[in-house]
């Protein structure tokens, strides 16, 4: 006995399949973490005029914050404007896939206005240096990416 199957048969097939395939990704979006950037979103959104006229003061400087890597270790380097004793601020490392890895930093630059940071401090993957930093009563704020592989 032969079963012959018509047109009908393969469309149910084809809705049965698509439903399927429906709640199988409703699932996965459902059950995937999404963490917010921060916590506390729209404070910041209110206080970024600041940032953007601390970053607009950060980019009038003839040499920018610059970064290199050696082979263990991450160097930032910082314009030579004054004596590096009058340098403060901190360095927020974000990584933006995971908030558990974010880390803070005081500047505490060297003789040649660089400060190196291990690699070992950082897993894998996309991370944003925030750096606030002071000389003497001016304000500047430079971000740079970083990408560890």
């Amino acid at each position: 006995m032969k079963v012959k199957l018509n047109w009908g048969f393969w469309i149910v097939v084809s809705f049965i399949l698509f439903a399927a395939g429906t709640f199988v990704m409703v699932y996965i979006s459902m059950s995937t973490k999404v963490e917010l950037v921060t916590d506390d979103y729209y404070e910041k959104e209110l206080k970024y005029q600041n940032q953007i006229d601390l970053v607009k003061r950060s980019n009038a400087l003839e040499q920018p914050v610059g970064m290199e890597f050696t082979s263990s270790s991450l160097v930032l380097r910082f314009p030579n404007i004054d004596n590096k004793d009058n340098y403060t601020g901190t360095i927020f490392f974000f990584r933006p896939s995971d908030k558990r890895g974010d880390f803070t930093r005081k500047i505490n630059l060297d003789t040649s206005y660089s400060q190196s940071f291990e690699t070992a401090l950082f897993a894998q993957g996309l991370w944003r240096a925030k750096i606030f930093w002071n000389v003497r009563d001016q304000q500047y704020y430079s971000e740079l990416p970083i990408i560890i592989q």
